[in-house]
């Protein structure tokens, strides 16, 4: 007959209280996380998969943010370009009410000056501490200060092609007997050519022609900035410069006449340039929109992904700690009993 010792019992139920109280740890562990303890072990060959969903899930994550800052950019590109385009439409006004008959001549300069002043402002904002009109040259203001001190460079060179010009200044007595072709003729030549390629860009704008591009999605690339090199930019600093250096000048009300009317047709040009901007970076926005949205719902698709992989089932762990519980109770008080018995108790008393 196979004997078993009271010791010998006492220890197994002592191994098994104690494993019991390991799957008990676990089990608990599990129902305060929602997930799995022991990730690798539960996960086995599918850890590379899971690893896989969560570096696209951080990838798209990343695009996200960075769009969002591209976002806050263009939405202040886009504010900036209404309020240049409504200041050009305010000064267009200005100029088509004005007659040398109702309106001086010193009327019509500070008008430009303010409109210059004013887009010089508006072009040179930060957003982000991104200048957003500089395009790929972020780090510096886009359009330079024209009425610096001491004299612009590009004042200047308006002040040289003018006396080039006529052999007068501007101001100067002489500039009265300028007529209206002559003015109209300089203004359409020599003057406009100050706003175009080598002139502008050492004169006028420190901006790249390059924009900022950005992927807002795995991909897909955008645009996600404008310049202040495009053709409306240009048009404007010439209306407004035209403006500011001959309309309180020395010049006759029909060489100021051909001012206003030259001026007045360079803001409506830029007009309409500043309206085909401002409809690219509308579409740049509503790109990232739709990227946004569709990352977004990849993102949730794979987050599910990954929590099935990762989260317990908690009805199933609930019941298996309440077991578990149950188990150990029961090893304890068998433990208990076991201590108790004593062979002593079984002999007889001499």
């Amino acid at each position: 007959m196979t004997t078993v010792s009271t010791q010998y019992m006492a220890s197994l139920m002592g191994l098994a209280v104690s494993q019991t109280q390991s799957q008990l740890a676990t089990a608990d562990t599990e129902s305060s996380t929602g997930q799995y303890a022991d990730l690798g072990l539960q996960l086995g060959d599918e850890s590379g998969y899971e690893l896989s969903l969560k570096n696209q899930t951080n990838f798209l994550q990343t695009l996200t943010s960075s769009n969002n800052i591209a976002s806050t950019n263009l939405s202040a590109t886009q504010a900036a370009l209404t309020s240049i385009s409504s200041g050009a439409q305010t000064t267009l006004q200005d100029l088509a009410e004005w007659t040398p008959e109702n309106g001086s001549a010193s009327t019509l300069q500070q008008l430009g000056a303010t409109s210059l002043q004013s887009l010089i402002s508006t072009t040179n904002t930060a957003s982000n501490g991104q200048y957003i009109f500089g395009g790929i040259n972020t780090g510096v203001a886009p359009m330079a200060d024209y009425f610096a001190s001491p004299t612009s460079s590009a004042q200047s060179a308006i002040t040289q092609a003018f006396t080039t010009e006529f052999g007068v200044a501007p101001t100067d007595a002489g500039a009265s007997s300028i007529s209206s072709s002559d003015m109209q003729n300089f203004l359409s030549t020599t003057f406009a050519n100050l706003y175009q390629g080598s002139f502008w860009t050492a004169n006028w704008s420190s901006a790249s022609s390059v924009n900022t591009s950005s992927e807002i999605a795995p991909g897909q690339t955008v645009d996600t900035s404008t310049n202040a090199n495009q053709s409306g930019f240009q048009k404007l600093a010439e209306a407004y410069s035209m403006l500011s250096e001959f309309a309180g000048s020395s010049l006759s009300q029909s060489a100021q006449q051909a001012v206003v009317a030259t001026a007045s047709s360079l803001i409506s040009s830029a007009q309409a340039s500043l309206t085909q901007t401002q409809a690219v970076v509308g579409t740049a926005q509503s790109q990232i929109t739709d990227a946004n949205n569709s990352m977004s719902s990849q993102m949730t698709i794979m987050q599910t992904q990954i929590g099935n992989l990762d989260n317990i089932n908690s009805y199933q762990v609930a019941t298996e700690v309440s077991s578990l519980t149950t188990q150990l109770q029961t090893a304890y008080e068998l433990t208990a009993q076991l201590q108790q018995l004593s062979l002593s108790k079984y002999l007889p008393v001499s």
